[in-house]
């Protein structure tokens, strides 16, 4: 049983020895999750924006880059050539033959699911939640961890702006990236589940769209949020929990006098009947001290009333992220997200 290391062929060791046992390889390998570090989607404000992606399986193309990208950065550092198509018989290059870290699946095109890391819409450490959501990516999903501008930098809509923008970033170089264009779901938690919910419910508008590939959309084929806000009524000076502070944290001085303000930043206004939007999942503790309960079931609550797809779950005992992440939460939102992406 040969297999194939970049440029080599390595032939199956025969050795047989007394009381050997034999294990039995996974070539579908969804234990070896592969980390591609601080991909730059794009500049905004000045301040370069990452996506910290997880892989399944490196596609040769990406593989290709880094590769290359290795050699420039490192001209007298020896090294491995990169893949290339080994010949069979003579013939022309077979594509069964590529020599990537995993060959039997490196041509695939994966899904992929774009994860915003909560920051009360401040500055995000996006590689501190990476171990969380290597379950995902065990799934078969890339998973790509995106980084947005601080609304202290940039008012809203400027996290959502740049959040579409990695998505259409992303649909743009499909093919180097290896992801389905057309199989991309977004998931976030806290401050990333209000983006989440923003991203998802404004799939059918470009108000929010602005800059690179204008040519690409932002929808997203599935939404799942974590405790985020839907609806920002509550939060209103006089409010059930009042926060006035947070519409200038978030919207700015300007903004946050908007007559329009608490609608603008709220995902249930954008929900209507006549629309199409993706199925959602939404997930929230019910001992949550920093975004009640009752904002998932506001989302919930329109969109069941205008007839869209969603599945809420109450997370028992789960404060704001606190207790939250358990296997079975994970578990649930990878069925969700390998039933509709």
């Amino acid at each position: 049983m040969p297999t194939f290391y970049y440029n080599r062929i390595v032939p199956s060791d025969e050795t047989e020895v007394e009381g050997m046992k034999i294990l039995y390889a996974d070539k579908s390998e969804p234990n070896n999750i592969r980390y591609v570090k601080d991909v730059v989607y794009d500049v905004r404000s000045g301040i370069p924006l990452h996506l910290q992606m997880l892989y399944p399986d490196i596609p040769i193309s990406l593989l290709e880059k880094q590769m290359e990208d290795d050699r420039k950065a490192n001209p007298d550092r020896p090294g491995p050539k990169p893949p290339v198509a080994q010949k069979t018989n003579g013939s022309a290059p077979s594509e069964a033959r590529f020599t990537g870290m995993n060959p039997y699946q490196a041509k695939l095109r994966m899904p992929c699911v774009v994860f915003i890391q909560g920051s009360g819409w401040g500055k995000q450490n996006c590689y501190s939640t990476l171990p969380m959501l290597i379950d995902i990516a065990r799934m078969g999903f890339v998973v790509a961890s995106v980084e947005y501008r601080p609304a202290f930098v940039e008012p809203f809509p400027g996290f959502v702006s740049d959040v579409k923008a990695a998505i259409r970033f992303l649909k743009a170089n499909s093919e180097l990236y290896g992801i389905d264009p057309t199989r991309i779901a977004i998931w976030g938690d806290s401050s990333g589940g209000h983006t989440s919910l923003m991203v998802g419910s404004t799939g059918w508008t470009k108000e929010f769209d602005d800059g690179i590939y204008p040519e690409q959309d932002s929808s997203v084929c599935a939404c799942v949020a974590y405790y985020g806000v839907s609806e920002f009524s509550p939060f209103l000076e006089g409010g059930k929990y009042a926060r006035p502070f947070l519409f200038n944290h978030i919207l700015g001085d300007e903004g946050a006098k908007r007559p329009d303000a608490v609608q603008w930043i709220s995902p249930v206004s954008y929900i209507h009947e006549e629309q199409n939007y993706p199925p959602f999942l939404l997930m929230h503790g019910d001992v949550d001290a920093t975004v009640p309960f009752e904002q998932s079931v506001f989302m919930y609550n329109k969109l069941r009333q205008c007839g869209k797809r969603v599945d809420l779950y109450k997370v028992r005992g789960a404060n704001h992220g606190q207790f939250f992440w358990t296997p079975e939460v994970l578990q649930i939102t990878g069925q969700f997200l390998k039933a509709y992406v």
